[in-house]
């Protein structure tokens, strides 16, 4: 059995350079630690980078480039430009009722242009993981919640694109509780796909990092009682290099932490051996 690896980047501008390849940059470190890892078993597992980042960026430069040509007074540029990145993708992915441009649908499509790739390289019955990273958790969320309901209305032939054969979901420094509190009502997703093998919705897995020190990354499980029963594990764990991983910085320190892709890689070879 072969299974199936789609990796999601968060919130921050991201590189620009080569946004359709397989396997983006943002994901490298992580994915060659993984393949180390994994062995002569890394030739089961097929990657791809699920890229949304230029969606919003363009947008994001736009605007600071108007303030730049209106000679606005500003201070502490470094860190305006850091906001407005951040705060502006949390802001700029959202649902709009109406709309010439509605960036929550184009961010979907996006995942979805992303997973076709990934579904062009292996079987139908695939089994699927996805890593997500900071908002990524929350973009993934959305789209497995739209997806599960369009399967509702309109069942696919295609187990892989419709998200049933998902067997295992890995967030890293995940936001999802700041995207909650204006609900009165909590409700996760479904989890596993639904046509898993028995032996495979056995290891399916909902894993949740954070580095106790990443201000981004929370855990889930005391979200609910339903958060609780479908995350199998909050693994709070500092990440990233030695001078970094008990500061705010720890957030961008999950692709390269070596504990981190040690567990993915275990994780990966239980699923494989399923």
């Amino acid at each position: 059995m072969e299974i199936a690896v789609a990796i999601i980047h968060g919130i921050g501008m991201q590189a620009a350079d080569n946004p359709k390849a397989d396997l983006h940059p943002f994901a490298k470190p992580l994915v060659d630690g993984i393949c180390r890892q994994l062995g002569a078993q890394a030739s089961r597992v097929t990657f791809q980078s699920l890229y949304w980042a230029d969606l919003l960026d363009q947008r994001e430069r736009a605007y600071m480039q108007r303030v730049e040509r209106a000679g606005a007074p500003q201070r502490w540029r470094w860190l305006r430009n850091i906001i407005t990145t951040f705060l502006g993708d949390a802001s700029g992915y959202r649902l709009v009722a109406s709309g010439a441009s509605n960036s929550y649908q184009q961010v979907h499509a996006r995942v979805r242009e992303g997973l076709t790739a990934l579904r062009s390289r292996v079987a139908p019955n695939t089994p699927l993981v996805l890593i997500t990273h900071s908002l990524g958790g929350h973009v993934m969320s959305n789209y497995i919640w739209d997806q599960h309901k369009l399967n509702q209305a309109c069942p696919s032939n295609d187990p892989f694109l419709s998200l049933e054969t998902l067997a295992g979901l890995i967030t890293l420094g995940c936001n999802i509780p700041l995207f909650t509190f204006a609900y009165d009502t909590i409700q996760p997703i479904r989890f596993p796909g639904q046509q898993l093998s028995p032996a495979l919705r056995q290891q399916a897995q909902w894993l949740n990092w954070y580095a106790p020190a990443d201000p981004l990354g929370y855990p889930l499980k005391p979200l609910c009682a339903a958060y609780d029963k479908v995350v199998a594990e909050d693994i709070a764990q500092p990440v990233g290099p030695l001078l970094l991983r008990h500061t705010p910085a720890s957030h961008i320190g999950y692709w390269r932490d070596r504990q981190v892709q040690q567990r993915i890689s275990t994780y990966l070879l239980r699923l494989l051996n399923a």
